[in-house]
């Protein structure tokens, strides 16, 4: 049984030369896990292609057809179901956004999937193999929290990634960020055993991988278990966490002894109201600076994150930010505007407020205007994102970031040598010319380049 898991590409940060592309972020393990769940049946035979860095074979001999959706890459997702369908191949939906909006996916799919696959993907190939697929595939939520997944299929893998090695310890976040779309796909936070993610990383080539839970140190028992299991492993990693770790100088310790070199933390805003404005007032913006100076002194870099256009933000947030990244020393800051996903509570709600502004899902990358902002215009706020990002990344900036500053060096320089590219992308791809295209999601054709 040939089958074909496709990514369609979210058109996220990549270097391009020539024909050739490479991701500028970690490998996800959508793909490689769902190849994993059936790696004890000979008969199966996987292709796995992420078109971020590769061409999805249109003309592919296959007995079934997965691609995983996310909100900014569904009407490629949909286009790309429409042109399997129409020769004849079943094809299966799930992800993200599937699993928000499953009404709509299912009008592109002969099954979708909702929720975490591990339990279902198996049912799902016996089933296509019989040829009675359901309609729709909905997993059970772990009742005691605790996730069971296979030793992803990593030899199916493109290396084209910036980081290629990645692994997962959980999943979910106890937090209710109001713009996050996390809390709406697991409303639990879940951890796998710590013997199975070991046994994960140990059997990943190199030396430096990176954990992509999006939330890692949520449950500060089971992250002691975590850090102290990977100290025998020599490796080095990164990853994400909030801002409350400079609060816990056991667990900075621990980090740095198991080999964390850089954490992504969402700061998103300076302004306490704005914090609160977006149920993140577990925040402390008083003690950001030390937050940054703590993970410095541990070894550690900082890859810092702001959400421009909160309903707080004046257009002064710009230069405010900027300013206060550089003097903060913030090893590599990350931008993004407030946006609504649909089929999340926030959505719902600006709608019914009439400050929706696009409808078209290819918007939704957190890099366009989506949400009418409060208090200034949605071309200021586009704009304004713009000069944000080429303010931060001009080479001044970076010099005075890293001045002085021994912290992962080649990890710093490489981050921020991306986003100078993407800084380009912002001014010169037309893509990013208007705020956001006002339009109702249309599937693209499936032969336009990506």
């Amino acid at each position: 049984m040939r089958i074909l898991l496709i990514l369609p590409d979210a058109r996220m940060h990549k270097l391009r030369l020539g024909k050739r592309a490479w991701s500028l972020r970690e490998a996800p393990l959508t793909l490689t896990t769902l190849a994993g769940l059936t790696a004890g049946e000979a008969d199966v035979e996987y292709t796995l292609v992420d078109g971020s860095v590769e061409d999805i074979p249109l003309d592919a001999r296959a007995d079934l057809i997965g691609i995983s959706v996310i909100t900014g890459n569904a009407p490629r997702a949909y286009a790309l179901a429409d042109h399997f369908r129409r020769r004849g191949i079943p094809v299966v939906l799930g992800g993200v956004h599937v699993t928000l909006l499953p009404a709509e996916a299912a009008a592109h799919a002969d099954a979708i999937v909702l929720g975490m696959a591990e339990t279902t993907w198996p049912r799902v190939v016996s089933d296509a193999r019989g040829g009675r697929m359901e309609p729709i595939y909905q997993a059970p939520l772990p009742g005691d929290g605790v996730l069971h997944v296979p030793l992803p299929r990593r030899d199916l893998q493109s290396r084209r990634y910036a980081m290629p090695a990645t692994a997962q310890a959980t999943r979910g976040c106890n937090h209710r960020c109001e713009f996050c779309v996390v809390p709406s796909i697991w409303p639990k936070f879940y951890t796998r055993p710590v013997a199975d993610v070991v046994r994960d990383i140990r059997a990943m080539p190199g030396t430096r991988f990176a954990f992509n839970d999006v939330s890692l140190l949520e449950n500060r028992e089971y992250a002691r278990e975590l850090f102290t299991a990977l100290i025998p492993l020599r490796k080095q990693w990164g990853g994400l966490c909030t801002a409350d770790i400079g609060r816990d100088p056991e667990m900075l310790d621990l980090l740095a002894r198991s080999g964390c070199r850089y954490l992504l933390i969402g700061f998103e805003s300076l302004s306490a109201r704005g914090l609160v404005s977006i149920r993140k007032g577990f925040n402390n913006v008083d003690q950001y600076r030390d937050v940054v100076a703590a993970l410095h002194d541990h070894g550690i870099s900082v890859q810092a994150c702001f959400v421009l256009g909160l309903d707080t933000d004046t257009p002064a947030v710009f230069a405010e930010t900027v300013a206060w990244v550089n003097e903060a020393r913030i090893d590599i800051p990350r931008y993004s505007l407030y946006t609504a996903f649909p089929g999340t509570p926030l959505f719902a709600k600006l709608d019914a407020q009439g400050r929706i502004l696009s409808y078209n899902w290819d918007d939704y990358d957190t890099m366009h205007v989506t949400v009418k902002p409060m208090l200034m215009s949605p071309g200021e706020l586009h704009e304004g994102f713009r000069w944000t990002y080429r303010e931060t990344f001009r080479a001044r900036g970076i010099v005075r970031r890293m001045r002085g500053c021994s912290v992962n060096t080649l990890i710093n320089l490489v981050g921020n040598a991306a986003y100078r590219l993407f800084v380009h992308r912002l001014y010169h791809d037309e893509r990013f010319a208007q705020p956001c295209r006002p339009s109702a999601p249309q599937p693209a054709p499936v032969s336009c380049p990506a």
